[in-house]
């Protein structure tokens, strides 16, 4: 069943991320993806060539500005493994509690 509310659809995009190795991101649109942080779900605008460019906040704001990309994405789950985002954490440059700004991450 298709989440109507954003909470749901946030708890289902973490069960998800969760259960993957890290460096993996839900491709929830073109240009916005989603990461698991360790502690909870971080979004992300991509740059043209795929990289990681800034994190968002995965909110309700969010989930108004792209609800339809992301119910699309929910009937068809596609992830990728970015290298980037698996390079800071192996640096241990990913925040799990402060919203992530800017990258790349110094390293």
């Amino acid at each position: 069943m298709k989440p109507t509310e954003f909470e749901s659809f946030k708890a289902h995009v973490a069960m998800l991320l969760r259960d993957l190795p890290r460096g993996m991101t839900a491709d929830l649109t073109d240009v916005a993806v989603a990461y698991w942080n360790g502690t909870k779900v971080v979004g992300a605008y991509l740059r043209d060539n795929g990289r990681i460019d800034e994190d968002f906040d995965f909110d309700e704001n969010a989930w108004g500005n792209w609800r339809d990309e992301f119910l699309t994405w929910f009937d068809a789950p596609r992830f990728s493994e970015r290298a980037d985002l698996k390079a800071a954490f192996v640096a241990g440059v990913i925040p799990v509690s402060l919203p992530g700004g800017l990258w790349p991450r110094a390293l």
